[in-house]
């Protein structure tokens, strides 16, 4: 990984516990920064002379009021350089290992690096929108962690120069000016306190300038450009200079009564003794994209209006 400091990552060994520490410390570095930020922001508002503790009457108490949760605002640019990530089908090496390989992923304005433009992206949030991190009740009572995140709304560009599978390579992968947000992320129990998993929903708006999977050396074999999701959209579906969307993409609603859920469970049915992680994932909102060319022919513009999937179920077993 290569940002602002101008640090390189190593590449990876077949070793998988090399990749399961590589994850732990960047974890780890990322719990350090926000902890530094958090001291640096108790230090910077202690007073430079503390007065003696003070009795309140019960007058004054009444009119004192606190809030659960932390904001966090942020300016940085970066550049993210990976030179090869590794996923294997075990973490034993004595089996036979299986990988999928994504080699030199990168993140940046688009530019790419060069001595004059490092390439950088910005994060940034301003002064009345910060990050917030909260832990309160909803309307129906429910006590919910909420993670509200402005940060990713201006675009950034991912991508991956190859993408190999079992020792064969099908070529690169890149998303062009993605720009999400403001996304919020809520969590808590579930309703009916049962089970060993959680519920969740998530809304945010999404945007890119494009998708593009080139296979082999074939130049863009299949593009997507244009790329939108909201809550709904309005607009000629065949005319994308006419579009124009509201609200945001949802996955799951909590409040409606309808949240996405995470369990494991061990299954009784289809694989008797058998543990999964089960989720159910319901969606809401429209998804267009404005062109698809694929083998450099143009396809037009695709259009998927009022998605409403109460139930979407996964099951992920060994």
């Amino acid at each position: 990984m290569r940002s602002a400091s101008g640090f390189t990552a190593r590449k990876l060994t077949a070793d998988p516990r090399f990749v399961y520490r590589q994850v732990l410390l960047i974890g780890l570095g990322v719990l350090g920064a926000v902890l530094l930020l958090l001291v640096a922001a108790i230090i910077s508002a202690v007073p430079a002379r503390a007065d003696q503790p003070a009795n309140l009457s019960d007058a004054e108490l009444a009119g004192v009021t606190g809030q659960a949760g932390i904001s966090i605002n942020v300016e940085t640019k970066s550049r993210v350089e990976i030179v090869e990530y590794n996923i294997s089908d075990t973490p034993d090496p004595g089996f036979d290992q299986h990988w999928i390989k994504f080699k030199h992923i990168t993140i940046d304005d688009g530019t790419g690096w060069h001595p004059t433009n490092k390439g950088y992206y910005t994060a940034a949030t301003t002064l009345d929108d910060p990050i917030k991190l909260d832990i309160g009740t909803n309307d129906a009572g429910r006590t919910l962690v909420s993670f509200y995140d402005p940060s990713h709304v201006l675009p950034r560009w991912y991508g991956i120069e190859d993408v190999e599978f079992d020792g064969l390579s099908i070529g690169s992968f890149n998303i062009d000016a993605l720009s999400i947000g403001p996304s919020l992320y809520r969590s808590g129990a579930h309703a009916d306190s049962t089970g060993g998993g959680y519920d969740f929903d998530y809304s945010t708006r999404i945007t890119a300038q494009a998708i593009r999977f080139t296979y082999n050396t074939v130049p863009e074999a299949l593009t997507l450009s244009g790329i939108h999701l909201a809550g709904s959209a309005s607009g000629a579906e065949n005319d994308p200079a006419t579009w124009s969307f509201t609200g945001n993409f949802k996955i799951g609603d909590i409040d409606a009564g309808t949240p996405a859920k995470v369990d494991v469970v061990t299954n009784s049915d289809d694989a008797p003794g058998v543990t999964s992680l089960v989720l159910n994932v319901p969606i809401q909102g429209s998804v267009r994209v404005e062109n698809v060319n694929f083998g450099g022919n143009d396809f037009g513009p695709i259009a998927i209006d009022g998605i409403n999937a109460h139930r979407m179920s996964l099951s992920f077993h060994p």
